[in-house]
């Protein structure tokens, strides 16, 4: 083993050993279901949005090819208000937009090329728009949200995020937590890591 190995075999201990540490008073909940596809059909199930102003964090098409299973689309055929979609991918965008123009015509969803990487980023999208659901996959980012207060999320009745390793996924639930929400819902990828899956959570 190599010195370069070494390193990242400590850093890999020490990082899991603070993790465990800082958060062993969290506890995690059993996994109920599994997701086998980026299909939102099954990928965000769980996330109730009938009637909901939603705010969907990366809603781009990654690798859906059927518009019915693409997230605002699912959302909005699951009876949402209306949704708020953010991603960066400027040509996904677009053609939802184009979708949302046909078949949603002034229903009022909005799409923005956008990037989330603070914390105001996304509580300035919250209070502007009224969000009351929220669906988050912005592949890590996700720990911007764990600096919100309660206070500033007062509207928000129900929230679906996906999680990339341990360390985000305890981090997600002491925020639900402090936020007074329960977990109604924990899926992992059958197509993925282990430490990869969907938290879903409802306002107590």
């Amino acid at each position: 083993m190599g010195f370069i190995d070494i390193v990242k075999r400590e850093y890999y201990f020490i990082n899991n050993y603070v993790t465990e540490r800082k958060f062993r008073k969290v506890k995690q909940p059993f996994v109920s279901d599994l997701i086998t596809s980026e299909d939102s059909r099954i990928h965000w199930k769980y996330l109730e949005v009938a009637d909901k102003i939603v705010l969907d964090l990366g809603c781009g098409l990654w690798e859906v090819s059927d518009l019915e299973a693409a997230s605002p689309v699912y959302f909005k055929n699951k009876g949402a208000k209306k949704v708020i979609g953010v991603d960066l991918n400027e040509k996904d965008i677009n053609v939802l937009k184009k979708y949302f123009d046909e078949h949603f015509p002034a229903d009022g969803s909005e799409f923005l090329v956008k990037s989330i990487t603070t914390t105001n980023d996304l509580t300035t999208l919250i209070t502007q728009y009224q969000i009351e659901s929220i669906k988050c996959d912005i592949e890590g980012f996700e720990k911007v949200m764990f600096s919100i207060d309660k206070s500033q999320i007062e509207n928000v009745k129900n929230i679906s995020v996906e999680y990339h390793n341990r360390q985000l996924l305890l981090g997600l639930l002491q925020t639900l937590k402090k936020w007074g929400f329960s977990v109604i819902n924990h899926s992992n990828f059958t197509y993925a890591s282990q430490t990869m899956g969907v938290i879903t959570a409802k306002r107590d």
